[in-house]
């Protein structure tokens, strides 16, 4: 896309304000059945006060705004106001532990934070997290916000401010967002991107998928992870989408029926969870005659979609993490078109199956399509690491030109990612270069390769494969919930059976000791995934350690369940 086409997504949005001042932009669950819709206009008009009062509280330009909340209109307002305002937003996962969302406070020079913490314990508590420096204001009006306590009713500003004047614009190179990583590693790091990076990308979008002004999507993953915030609002400016957002957990299966998107982004965990429920209304021997035949695939394929409120999709992305292949062949199966992605927050690459160009288990071929030739370029290094550039990369890390130098070197944005390139020019990923581990046999493992050849077996929720140091892989997982009610010798018979073809596949040092079956989920509230869902390798390995020393030094079981 050449600079003379580029628009920003402010710019984007004044557009579709013009053109389609009374149609649906945004819709909003409320309590029950209700919805609250917002046409182009009446978000322009909120948006506008919005960005008045942000000035009116002293807001520069540069000035940084947190947003931390569930997805929702008032998100995508509110983000609208920073950028009309002068501000860069930050935004922050709700579920942030409290020592990261003070370093990302501190760290961002953070002046205003928007959020939907609800009740005054909850509001005072927040309040003390990030200090008297930080003027809090509520995103949205549902509930109660909690008498006596400091923040700002997102109602009183619409009372009483007025809007500001005109269409502001910001230039391309001003900053837009400073987007933290989840930190795998420690502590989060702000990638900086300004209105004509990671927009950039999202706005070849319209090349790369059919969605156009009568598209719809479903938001339900965080809007403060860069990929749904890319694929999804950023996407809905430059198409001119309407957008309907899931209330939370417990609403998700209705309010995606209430939407039927034709469009839908998700994670890996999510394609599995959706895919194990296909399984278990219809029932494991029904679904392996519906992987052997087509014509059955269909007809439960498009009864499923129907079900769900997914039989309108026309593209759908898997992204964020690695997905089983299980899991991509089902959904083609069921007649979904279900592509597999890569992106980082640092660089959203463009590298994609898509249609006509798919292989699955790969992320798309080396060789991007014309559309992306200036916006994103891939290469290999000799290492193996897959290097990224182009219009769409970063502009650094926020107060950090150490490793910002260390991460891209030469204009090459080092991506941590060891790949494969076949001979079709498809790009797969064998594991991150610093998860590959090194037995005590002085020879090195890349685990996402052996973990995907489980992806098939319908009883795993999660895996993760471990082995530094030790005289053999071991293998940790977790149960889906039906599996969990099975009898223990039929599970451990099924394990048995999937374990020796997958070590009859592997060289010696890869070889699975034990797999040992966890007690507790994986998941964010516990430590042992990212805000992002991506495994915590060493948090699961150092949790299941003592367990994992008493079985490589017994190898009388090599199925064992953890202790309740």
């Amino acid at each position: 896309m050449s600079d003379q086409s580029f628009i920003t997504p402010l710019q984007a949005f004044y557009q579709w304000e013009r053109l389609r001042p009374n149609e649906i932009f945004l819709s909003q669950p409320l309590q029950g059945d209700q919805w609250r819709d917002y046409t182009w206009a009446d978000v322009g008009q909120q948006a506008r006060i919005i960005a008045r009062a942000l000035q009116d509280r002293g807001l520069k330009h540069g000035d940084t705004v947190g947003l931390s909340g569930a997805n929702s209109a008032y998100w995508v307002i509110t983000d609208l106001a920073i950028m009309m305002a002068g501000g860069v937003s930050v935004p922050v996962y709700p579920s942030m532990p409290a020592d990261k969302l003070q370093y990302i406070v501190n760290h961002s020079d953070m002046k205003i934070l928007f959020t939907d913490a609800d009740g005054a314990s909850s509001i005072n508590n927040l309040a003390a997290t990030v200090g008297d420096t930080v003027t809090l204001i509520s995103l949205g009006d549902e509930g109660t916000r909690g008498e006596n306590t400091p923040i700002t009713p997102w109602g009183s500003l619409l009372e009483k401010v007025a809007p500001i004047d005109g269409s502001p614009l910001r230039a391309d190179d001003d900053l837009w967002t400073i987007s933290y990583t989840s930190g795998t590693t420690g502590m989060p790091k702000g990638v900086m991107h300004s209105f004509s990076t990671m927009p950039r990308f999202a706005a070849t979008f319209p090349q790369l998928t059919p969605q156009d002004n009568n598209a719809v999507f479903f938001s339900f993953l965080p809007l403060a992870h860069i990929g749904e915030r890319a694929a999804i609002e950023i996407h809905a400016l430059y198409v001119g989408a309407r957008i309907y957002f899931n209330k939370n957990l417990d609403t998700f299966a209705q309010d995606l029926l209430h939407a039927r998107p034709t469009f839908f982004f998700a994670v890996p965990r999510i394609w599995h969870k959706l895919k194990q429920g296909i399984i278990a209304s219809i029932g494991d021997e029904t679904w392996q005659q519906v992987l052997q035949d087509p014509k059955l695939a269909h007809t439960v394929g498009k009864q499923a979609l129907t079900a769900l409120g997914l039989e309108r999709v026309t593209t759908a992305f898997s992204g964020s993490a690695p997905i089983a292949k299980a899991d991509l062949e089902a959904w083609t199966t069921l007649g979904l078109p279900l592509y597999e992605g890569y992106g980082q927050t640092e660089h959203l690459s463009g590298l994609s199956n898509r249609p006509g160009a798919v292989k699955v288990g790969s992320i798309g071929k080396l060789q991007l399509v014309e559309e992306l030739a200036q916006v994103a370029q891939c290469k290999v290094a000799d290492n193996g690491e897959l290097l990224l550039r182009g219009q769409a990369t970063m502009l650094g890390y926020y107060k950090d030109p150490e490793k910002t130098a260390e991460t891209i070197v030469d204009g090459w944005l080092h991506t941590g990612d060891k790949v494969r390139v076949d001979e079709d020019g498809f790009v797969f990923i064998t594991g991150r270069v610093k998860e590959i581990f090194k037995t005590a046999k002085g020879k090195y493992v890349a685990p996402a390769p052996i973990e995907d050849q489980f992806g098939s077996l319908n009883l795993l929720e999660q895996l993760c494969l471990v082995g530094r140091g030790m005289p053999q892989t071991v293998l940790l997982v977790v149960l889906t919930e039906d599996a969990a009610t099975l009898e223990r010798d039929d599970v451990d018979a099924q394990l048995w059976a999937a374990l020796d073809s997958v070590n009859a596949s592997l060289e010696a040092h890869e070889r699975i000791s034990h797999i040992i079956i966890c007690q507790e989920p994986w998941t964010p509230d516990n430590g042992l995934l990212t805000h992002t869902l991506k495994m915590k390798r060493d948090e699961i390995e150092e949790k299941m350690l003592a367990l994992i020393k008493a079985c490589t030094e017994d190898s009388s079981k090599t199925i064992v369940w953890e202790a309740p």
